[in-house]
C-alpha cells in the first residue's frame, strides 16, 4: 500500500517506522502505569531496551528457522548466486520469536538488576499487544503477512507490493490483527486498574493471543512461516503457549 515515505528527501520504510512508533507508545504506557508495580521509570526504559534487543534477535532467528527448509530445497540454485541467500535472510521477522526474545530480554534485566520479573512482565503486558498492533499496520503498508484470497467486503488489493500478490483481492488480515491486538491492550489496561495476582495479566494476554493467532492463521495467504502437520509454525507455538498462559492465570499466588 505504502511501503515507504519520503521526509525531507530521506526515504523511510513504513514497516520500521510503525514498529518504532509502537515501541515508543508501549513504553510510554508502561511508564504511566508503573507506580502500582513499584518499578521506576529508568527500569521501565532500560528493561525495554533489553526487551527490544531480544525482540529483534528472536524475531529474526525464528524467521531464519522457518525458511531453512526452503533454503535446503533450493540450495543449488541459491549457491549459484550467493546474494540470493543474503536477500532471503535479510527479509522478514516472526512475531512469536520476537515475543519470546523480548520476554528473555526482560528476564535477563530483572535478574541483573534484582527486579521482580513477574511484576515487570505484568506491567508490560498491555504494552505488548499495542506495540504489536501498531507494528501490524507496518505489515499492511509493506504488504507482508498478507491474507488469503477473498472477494468479500473490505478486501484489499495491492498494486505495487514486492511481497503480496498484486491485483488479487485479499482478506485484510493485517488490519484485523491490528484491531484485535490494540483491543487486547486496552482491555488489559482496564483489567489491571485493580491490583491483580502476579502473572494474571501476562497469562490473560498469552491465552488471548494464542487463541486469536491460531484462528487468524487460517486466514493468512502467505506460506513463508513453514507448515508442519498441516498447521503453521505460529499455530504450533500457539498450542504450546496456551497451557502456559492458563497456568500463569490460575497459579497460586506463592
Amino acid at each position: 500500500m505504502l511501503p515507504t515515505i519520503t521526509v525531507f528527501g530521506r526515504t523511510i520504510a513504513m514497516y520500521g517506522l510503525m514498529i518504532t512508533l509502537g515501541i515508543i507508545m508501549g513504553v510510554m504506557i508502561a511508564i504511566i502505569r508503573r507506580s502500582k508495580y513499584n518499578i521506576s521509570k529508568d527500569d521501565v526504559i532500560f528493561s525495554s531496551c533489553y526487551g527490544g534487543i531480544g525482540l529483534v534477535v528472536g524475531a529474526k532467528l525464528l524467521f531464519i528457522i522457518t525458511i531453512i527448509p526452503t533454503i535446503i530445497a533450493n540450495w543449488n540454485f541459491i549457491m549459484s548466486d550467493i546474494s540470493l541467500l543474503n536477500e532471503a535472510l535479510s527479509k522478514g521477522f516472526v512475531f512469536y520469536g520476537g515475543l519470546i526474545g523480548a520476554v528473555i530480554g526482560f528476564y535477563i534485566y530483572s535478574r541483573i538488576y534484582k527486579i521482580d520479573f513477574m511484576m515487570l512482565i505484568d506491567l508490560m503486558a498491555p504494552s505488548i499487544p499495542i506495540i504489536h498492533g501498531i507494528g501490524r499496520m507496518g505489515c499492511f503498508f509493506a504488504g507482508c503477512c498478507y491474507g488469503m484470497h477473498y472477494d468479500g467486503p473490505f478486501h484489499l488489493v495491492f498494486e505495487h507490493s514486492t511481497v503480496a500478490p498484486n491485483g488479487i483481492p485479499l482478506f485484510p488480515i493485517q488490519i484485523v490483527e491490528c484491531v484485535f491486538n490494540i483491543m487486547a491492550g486496552i482491555l488489559l489496561i482496564f483489567y489491571t486498574r485493580r491490583q491483580r495476582k502476579p502473572g494474571k495479566a501476562i497469562g490473560i494476554y498469552i491465552i488471548y493471543y494464542s487463541i486469536m493467532r491460531f484462528l487468524l492463521e487460517f486466514l493468512r495467504g502467505d506460506i513463508s512461516r513453514g507448515i508442519v502437520l498441516n498447521v503453521s509454525t505460529s499455530q504450533l507455538i500457539s498450542i504450546f503457549l496456551l497451557p502456559i498462559g492458563i497456568y500463569l492465570f490460575l497459579k497460586p499466588k506463592k
